[in-house]
């Protein structure tokens, strides 16, 4: 009889804090990317290194994606690493900015500048990527994208070529 007592006391424990890990969970979690977001956005911005901005941007751009306002503190260094001398930093740059949910009229125009203008074709790229991530919110920048588009169309193995066909493809919200 006691042993049957033990059991069930031990099971009302188990379930006990099994329910408050579950309730709690989504909430350390939130904390541990908050933490995150304010770690690379530090790192955006003080670092010298290119590698790390780089390696900053790409994590804001992931935790952008889980939740938009994590990437928010850092939208101003993001919107200077645009003109970094460092094309990896510009890339990575355009790219996370289309991830963090900043609306077309404001981002838009700069995405589709470096996409035109921007001598390095990973910028171009990022830059690509970048108006994909915004998904139908940046159809004004589809005559850009088709432009270039065209003028890749020759090159089957066009890395840029093949980033303009994806946005343009997220954009119009046609099925792949």
């Amino acid at each position: 009889m006691g042993s049957t007592r033990f059991v069930k006391a031990m099971c009302a424990v188990v379930l006990f804090n099994g329910s408050l890990y579950l309730s709690l969970k989504e909430e350390a979690i939130a904390g541990e990317k908050d933490d995150l977001a304010k770690k690379y956005t530090e790192d955006l911005r003080k670092s010298k290194d290119a590698k790390v901005r780089v390696t900053a941007l790409q994590e804001l751009g992931s935790l952008a994606q889980i939740k938009k306002s994590l990437a928010k503190d850092a939208l101003p260094d993001i919107y200077k690493a645009l003109e970094d001398k460092d094309a990896g930093v510009r890339a990575a740059a355009a790219e996370t900015l289309g991830k963090a949910d900043e609306p077309y009229e404001k981002a838009g125009s700069v995405l589709v500048k470096l996409l035109k203008d921007d001598k390095e074709e990973g910028v171009k790229i990022g830059a690509a990527k970048g108006l994909a991530a915004m998904g139908t919110s940046a159809k004004d920048s589809l005559p850009a994208l088709r432009e270039i588009q065209k003028a890749n169309a020759g090159d089957k193995k066009s890395k840029l070529g093949a980033a303009v066909k994806t946005a343009i493809t997220s954009i119009s919200g046609a099925k792949k």
